[in-house]
């Protein structure tokens, strides 16, 4: 399946900008999670090469999980999903 990155990054960086996004929330990080300004700095600046891969989600919901890892001075990976109701869920956003 050919992937439209360019267009999942337009779709993203539209979706962030407007805070329509969310983060999992999760009791035993190892990670730290990026603020909420981080993730719209981050988002904005992701270009194609950052993009490692995209895969069905584990749940059975037919959902795709997005994958990329900045490149811009700190390197974060970046873990998400879009939502029906318009909404990005970041399943995992911290230094990579």
């Amino acid at each position: 399946m050919q992937v439209d990155v360019n267009a999942v990054l337009d779709k993203l960086k539209k979706t962030v900008r407007s805070d329509n996004f969310e983060f999992v929330s999760r009791a035993n990080r190892s990670k730290s999670p990026v603020t909420t300004a981080i993730a719209k700095i981050v988002a904005k600046n992701l270009v194609e090469d950052d993009f490692q891969k995209h895969e069905l989600d584990h749940n059975g919901s037919g959902e795709y999980i997005w994958i990329f890892i900045s490149n811009d001075g700190v390197r974060y990976y970046i873990k998400f999903k879009f939502l029906q109701n318009d909404r990005v869920k970041f399943i995992s956003f911290h230094e990579a």
